[in-house]
């Protein structure tokens, strides 16, 4: 087993994981942060149409093994009202 930290940050939050969660291998670690990463997009859509999203995957040595980042930009066109 591998124990892979995640680290999570935007303009306003940053986590830095400190315990860590065992995987058979990275690939399964890359997936797994892929999938949080996008759950918290998710979850932050309705704060703003303006954000960006990092996720780090580190080894246990700290050294970054794989990043992913996701940018919302939203832009509204003519009336917000229009129905």
């Amino acid at each position: 087993m591998l124990r892979l930290f995640f680290d999570f940050e935007n303009a306003r939050i940053s986590f830095y994981d400190e315990e860590g969660i065992d995987f058979p291998n990275v690939e399964a670690g890359r997936s797994e942060v892929l999938l949080t990463l996008a759950q918290v997009v998710k979850d932050a859509i309705p704060n703003g149409d303006h954000q960006s999203f990092t996720a780090r995957v580190r080894d246990a040595s700290g050294n970054s093994i794989y990043s992913a980042r996701v940018t919302v930009a939203g832009t509204w066109h003519g009336s917000k009202r229009q129905v």
